[in-house]
């Protein structure tokens, strides 16, 4: 580099500085642009790196987003100093093609990485924060130091740095944008996590090249790094890498969802699981017999026929491997269901492996719990006879909004005069997370009564614990139809019940605290 006076009469505000390598400002703003798109996609693949191990509540996403933003952090800071020590286009090339390097490390050691974390670090606190600083910190430290190394490259006069640097700020965050996008409406829903990363390193591998060779070369070697990742995304996509833990693993639009079989306990029957988080599992069916319920909790969506034994329609929330809708499918045909799936994926995921077939009395619609209610209780067109909720984020963070003392009203509100309204919750009958949702049901139901699913005489024990609510104040008293139905109501909570904490509201519900038991 070199340092030279400003010509007489011409730019007073400050000295001229020349680039011993002159590149154009083309280059360097094409540069700017997909580096920023590429800590955006890379924070994108990384949820759904992390989600098979860790899952996909609010602790991981804070833990990726703020391991991410402090390693920008830093990279902004050391970068300054390089770059006004170095400010050769040189190293910077070498920095974004140490980061595209880092970034094709990341995609082979993820998962065995991870796989260690998750059978040794229980805390989901520790263990996400760890995984993302293990993954990603480094990659995102070196895009960190971009910024100022291309604002320090491209500034040639002390009065125009402003515009320079204003300049360059909004095309790296258009670039964030578009990778924001891009990452969350595209790539996502067309590769996997690992194709993706690999993606991500040959662009900024390519853009590295362009910053520092000729274009011949240029165009050889980026030809290469096309054909490279190209493979690694296909062997990935394959599973010829050690990618993915046991079973199969499917990355949809907004979940990775891992299928696998195992024994059933103390019997030789398989059972097939479907998880979208490693903490739990969502839906196991018999793959010998896959109309038979095999979660006990699922068994008392039934006690709805025992309070209003002339269901003719139902709503079920959360679709998973749709079990109890064909478990209804086949013991009341006549019965009519609507399903509300967020996760289209997941409908694939069950169609291919669950079983899940078209009936003529079924509709299933692909959206936000939540909003289906807003617009079902706005609308009062249809009321339901009975309305089943069993959703979940992950096995441990129920999405919040279902969980309010408005949304419980919505429900009532689409609901039959003499409805039923059962709903699944993870907690033990003394954790906050079902007092407070048991709060909201009774501020909107006139009967709400417990079922804990498994253990039907302890407090304290954590369980399926399934809430049935009446919309009407009568509780019907009418005998067991048979011996299955009496062994379901043999396990309603007799005791005393007072909730110790307020219903959950749209504006406070602290879900993702309740759920860890802290």
């Amino acid at each position: 580099m070199r340092d030279t006076k400003p010509a007489k009469g011409g730019n007073p505000g400050g000295r001229i500085y020349e680039i011993e390598k002159p590149v154009s400002r083309r280059v360097l703003e094409t540069a700017s642009f997909l580096c920023g798109a590429s800590v955006m996609v890379l924070e994108m693949a990384g949820s759904r790196v992390v989600a098979p191990y860790m899952g996909t509540s609010l602790v991981v996403w804070t833990s990726l987003i703020g391991v991410i933003m402090a390693s920008l952090t830093l990279g902004y800071w050391f970068g300054g100093i390089m770059s006004d020590r170095y400010p050769s286009c040189d190293l910077l090339a070498k920095i974004i093609g140490g980061a595209a390097a880092v970034t094709v490390i990341v995609g082979f050691v993820s998962n065995p990485l991870l796989r260690v974390l998750s059978s040794g670090v229980r805390n989901v606190y520790l263990g996400s924060f760890i995984a993302a600083v293990c993954l990603f910190a480094l990659p995102s430290a070196l895009l960190g130091m971009v910024s100022p190394f291309i604002v320090r490259i491209s500034i040639r006069a002390v009065a125009s740095s402003g515009g320079t640097v204003g300049r360059f700020s909004a095309i790296s965050s258009a670039g964030s944008i578009l990778g924001t996008f891009l990452g969350g409406f595209v790539l996502i829903s067309v590769f996997s996590s690992q194709t993706i990363l690999f993606i991500t390193a040959a662009v900024l591998g390519i853009t590295a090249l362009i910053l520092r060779t000729g274009g011949a070369e240029r165009a050889k070697i980026t030809a290469s790094i096309i054909v490279l990742a190209a493979l690694l995304g296909y062997m990935s996509e394959r599973g010829d890498l050690p990618m993915s833990p046991e079973g199969i693993t499917i990355d949809t639009r907004y979940n990775s969802i891992r299928v696998m079989e195992r024994a059933a306990f103390g019997t030789d029957l398989k059972v097939r699981i479907l998880q979208t988080d490693p903490m739990g599992a969502q839906s196991l069916m018999y793959v010998d017999r896959p109309n038979d319920l095999y979660s006990d909790y699922t068994k008392f969506y039934d006690l709805a026929f025992h309070y209003r034994p002339d269901v003719k329609n139902i709503l079920m929330l959360g679709g998973g491997g749709y079990c109890v809708p064909k478990h209804l499918g086949v013991t009341r045909p006549e019965t009519a269901v609507d399903v509300v799936e967020l996760d289209p994926g997941i409908t694939d995921a069950a169609r291919r492996y669950f079983n899940l077939t078209d009936r003529e009395n079924q509709r299933i619609f692909h959206e936000d719990a939540r909003i289906f209610l807003n617009r079902a209780a706005a609308s009062g067109e249809v009321k339901y006879d009975a309305i089943f909720e069993d959703v979940f984020g992950s096995s441990y963070n129920i999405p919040f909004h279902m969980t309010t003392e408005e949304c419980m009203k919505n429900i009532k509100a689409a609901l039959s005069d003499d409805g039923v309204f059962i709903v699944n919750i993870i907690s033990s009958l003394d954790g906050e997370l079902f007092s407070g949702i048991y709060s909201g049901i009774a501020s909107a139901f006139p009967v709400v009564m417990i079922y804990p699913a498994t253990y039907p005489n302890s407090f304290a024990v954590r369980q399926n614990i399934m809430i049935v609510a009446l919309a009407s104040d009568e509780i019907p008293n009418r005998a067991p139809e048979n011996d299955y139905m009496a062994s379901l109501l043999a396990h309603r909570w007799t005791n005393r019940f007072e909730p110790r904490i307020a219903a959950f509201t749209d504006a406070f519900a602290p879900v993702e605290k309740y759920s860890l038991n802290l």
